[in-house]
């Protein structure tokens, strides 16, 4: 049997024992320092079954060594909590119900009267020149007025002459000719003697905008009173004509 050296042996066992392999019982410097002396007996050297066990003990602090560590950061992102997959499609939705949930809890939109319609008509087509308040050339504007009770003056009811003096303006009537009551306290108005020509929007508004901004204009800028009733006939008649459609006030070309 070939004999092993004994160096060999003991760096072995060195190398377990500092690995943690192998408790140092103090024995391998004292076999080794009596084989050095001539005085001691010869050992018979390893056994097979010794060899073999050095040899396994080498292979495996062989695989000890090469045992790689992932870095600190790898192994927490190993370690982190994943998204369930049955959140992908919740978070997919979210979104979407959001959006109904909105909509769902908005207010719903205020009912079209002949009120709204034709204050939205008013300021889109009339502000301009007769002021929001209706005080035209007395406020700044170049209009006449048409508050406190001055188109109830001029146009005492809500009739033809009122609707066709919106339709077709002051060129309509023609310059110069006059136009409403002709009994109408401090005289008769006449088309075109302010310098500042009404447009007529017979062309631009609907019929139901164009009784919309007048009953707005009687009603509410020179404070027309009416009873129950009679508000109830102009809300019939002003439904007959299409009205509550939008309230797009300025918008919408094609009259009639």
């Amino acid at each position: 049997m070939t004999e092993v050296p004994e160096y060999l042996f003991e760096r072995s066992r060195q190398r377990r024992i500092a690995l943690g392999l192998l408790e140092d019982d103090g024995s391998g410097g004292a076999a080794a320092s009596e084989s050095g002396d001539g005085g001691s007996q010869p050992s018979s050297g390893p056994s097979s079954a010794d060899v073999i066990a050095a040899a396994k003990a080498d292979a495996k602090l062989e695989q000890v060594a090469d045992i790689d560590v992932d870095p600190v950061w790898v192994s927490a992102a190993n370690a982190r909590t994943k998204i369930p997959m049955w959140a992908l499609p919740v978070m997919f939705f979210l979104p979407l119900w959001a959006f109904v949930y909105v909509k769902m809890t908005e207010p719903p939109p205020e009912p079209v009267t002949a009120m709204t319609e034709g204050a939205a008509t008013y300021a889109a087509q009339c502000a301009s020149c007769h002021g929001g308040d209706g005080a035209g050339n007395e406020g700044g504007g170049v209009g006449r007025p048409l508050y406190n009770g001055e188109v109830l003056l001029t146009f005492p009811k809500l009739d033809a002459d009122m609707i066709h003096w919106l339709n077709v303006g002051s060129e309509g009537i023609g310059l110069g000719n006059p136009y409403g009551a002709t009994d109408r306290p401090g005289g008769t108005h006449i088309s075109g003697e302010t310098g500042a020509n009404m447009p007529g929007f017979g062309g631009t508004l609907s019929e139901y905008k164009i009784y919309s901004v007048a009953r707005y204009i009687r009603e509410v800028l020179s404070g027309e009173l009416l009873s129950e009733e009679e508000i109830a006939v102009r809300d019939a008649e002003w439904e007959e004509l299409g009205g509550g459609k939008d309230l797009g006030g300025g918008g919408g070309h094609g009259g009639h």
